[in-house]
């Protein structure tokens, strides 16, 4: 594991993305299977309805008004940012301006959704198992949550 994965020049904007190989194709299959999740669309999968939540959980018809305006373009946006990081994983180190520093936060915030969804993650966490695939996912859960905590550290502070 990389330990500083963001890096950004004292007095700059520009924050340095510096993942190792294995750390990148995890990152790309992880962004690549939420890419196809918001494409697919599945209403009835928890994960996406945890992604595009209900604006009214007690009245189903302004529920459907509401979310007939909002989805597509949330989902857009949600699928851009995707493959904004999808871009910037494909050299060992990239700069990031802004815009994908934003990508990067937003898109990590999404796979913590995703997965904390699929792992039944509550305010205390993950659950402990004894199913060597939940545990090894509830690791990609705490790792997702040290990327998005180590780029806010990174960011300039304006």
């Amino acid at each position: 594991m990389t330990l500083v994965p963001f890096v950004r020049a004292r007095g700059g904007d520009e924050v340095r993305v510096r993942l190792d190989a294995d750390e990148r194709g995890l990152l790309s299959d992880l962004v690549g299977q939420l890419l196809g999740l918001l494409e697919k669309g599945d209403e009835g999968d928890p994960a996406l309805a945890r992604l595009l939540p209900a604006a009214y959980r007690d009245d189903d018809e302004a529920a459907a008004e509401f979310r007939r305006f909002t989805a597509d373009d949330l989902t857009r946006r949600k699928i851009e940012n995707g493959r904004a990081v999808l871009t910037s994983l494909d050299a060992p180190e990239t700069g990031l301006d802004r815009a994908a520093q934003q990508s990067w936060l937003r898109t990590l915030n999404d796979l913590r959704l995703t997965l904390g969804e699929r792992l039944g993650v509550t305010a205390d966490g993950v659950a402990p198992s004894d199913d060597p695939q939940l545990r090894a996912m509830g690791h990609v859960f705490d790792w997702l949550g040290y990327l998005q905590e180590a780029l806010l550290r990174s960011l300039p502070k304006r």
